[in-house]
């Protein structure tokens, strides 16, 4: 296996496990919001897709 794909399929495995966590903590973070439904599911992704850019603007900076 080369390097690259190497690093790749590592990358991969911590993108699955950041978004499982971050989609866990979102839950956690909004448990206090009344939406339900559809509401609640554009909320947490809003809050996700933030989130990632957030994420991507500092690593961006810190880079």
């Amino acid at each position: 296996m080369s390097k690259m794909k190497e690093l790749d399929d590592i990358a991969e495995g911590i993108a699955d496990v950041t978004l499982e966590l971050m989609d866990d903590s979102t839950h956690w973070q909004l448990s206090d919001y009344k939406q339900d439904g559809d509401e609640y599911m554009e909320l947490h992704k809003y809050v996700m897709a933030k989130a990632i850019e957030k994420m991507y603007l500092q690593a961006q900076h810190d880079l």
